[in-house]
């Protein structure tokens, strides 16, 4: 019954993730613009994914003792930097202005992926090592190397160790084959899109990124022992011996 559950919820996160694409890649491009404009549905999702997954992270950390506490503050503090980021620090709600930081932002906005030296950085349009340090690049590679690289130094003794120390939770092959297709799919159709269409999709998988953090947050991270996905694979030692409150 677990694993039909299980391939029930990776069989949805592929669905919303691969119709998401190619929903905004069909769309016509006026309703392209619509959709992903900045402060937009599309922005505003991410944002809402990011609240979410930040609200569940502060209830882990009163939750969670021990070590295995500092996974769960890292990502809560990662949560709120990305909703900051995407909200321009709700600059577009209270409507407060910070005039040294907006000097420095090619939109004149209170954030930092928008600062001069770290914004655009398109890999496709141009692959100089320099872009590699762009913002949008730069989270790109934190993001796969978290869901796609650090897993596999569970298998590694030395690494593996030090994962347990702070009890990082290994996604399941299932959710990270689908993240990888999801992504995947989304980075292959840019090559055939329009400008526009490049541009809304760019903006659909960002919001992308911000729904797998939630989902992962909710189900690796938020501690519940009914829970199937809080089993850490290939690092069993840890649950048994890591507190809980």
């Amino acid at each position: 019954m677990v694993g039909k559950k299980r391939n029930v919820i990776f069989t949805a996160l592929f669905l919303f993730g691969t119709i998401s694409i190619v929903f905004i890649y069909f769309l016509d491009p006026i309703y392209q613009k619509f959709l992903t404009v900045e402060d937009g549905f599309i922005e505003n999702l991410s944002a809402l994914f990011y609240l979410i997954a930040f609200v569940v992270g502060i209830i882990c950390i009163f939750k969670i003792k021990g070590m295995e506490k500092t996974l769960v503050i890292v990502w809560t503090f990662l949560c709120l930097f990305f909703l900051g980021e995407e909200t321009s620090w709700f600059q577009g709600i209270f409507h407060y202005p910070v005039p040294n930081i907006e000097q420095l932002s090619g939109q004149r906005e209170f954030n930092i992926h928008h600062f001069k030296i770290l914004h655009e950085g398109s890999l496709t349009e141009s692959a100089k090592f320099v872009n590699l340090l762009k913002a949008q690049n730069l989270f790109r590679m934190g993001f796969f190397g978290y869901f796609l690289i650090l897993p596999l130094f569970t298998y590694i003794p030395g690494t593996k160790f030090l994962l347990q120390k702070i009890g990082y939770k290994k996604p399941e092959v299932g959710f990270v084959i689908v993240l990888t297709t999801v992504f995947f799919i989304s980075f292959f159709l840019v090559f055939f899109a329009s400008p526009i269409t490049r541009t809304a999709l760019a903006e659909t998988r960002e919001m992308l990124y911000s729904f797998f953090i939630m989902i992962y947050v909710f189900a690796y991270i938020r501690p519940s022992s009914k829970s199937p996905y809080m089993a850490l694979n290939g690092i069993p030692p840890l649950h048994r011996s890591a507190g809980r409150g």
